[in-house]
């Protein structure tokens, strides 16, 4: 089964206590199908990263292998073994 490396960094990192994790996921899986588990491990996160909707929500970015998932299939991006995700959540400042 593949296996997904995935990075939660700034207030994701502060909730789920660690920065990176491993999800196993079937074969021919995609982002969605490694944020449902990521959200399985974590029911703290669904609320972090999804909207009223259930939707990903609009001020997290998702990238695959570096690559914002927004400039590929979205969160039907097809993973394999070994990808890496990142999640990366609105950045706030002053």
């Amino acid at each position: 089964m593949p296996v997904v490396r995935v990075k939660t960094l700034g207030s994701l990192y502060t909730l789920l206590g660690k920065m990176e994790h491993e999800v196993e996921v079937g074969d021919g899986a995609d982002v969605w199908a490694v944020l449902e588990k990521l959200m399985e491990m974590y029911p703290a996160l669904r609320r972090e990263i999804l909207d009223e909707e259930g939707r990903l929500r609009e001020d997290h970015r998702v990238l695959l292998n570096g690559r914002d998932i927004t400039h590929l299939d979205g969160v039907k991006s097809r993973v394999v073994d070994g990808d890496r995700i990142a999640i990366i959540p609105p950045v706030g400042g002053g």
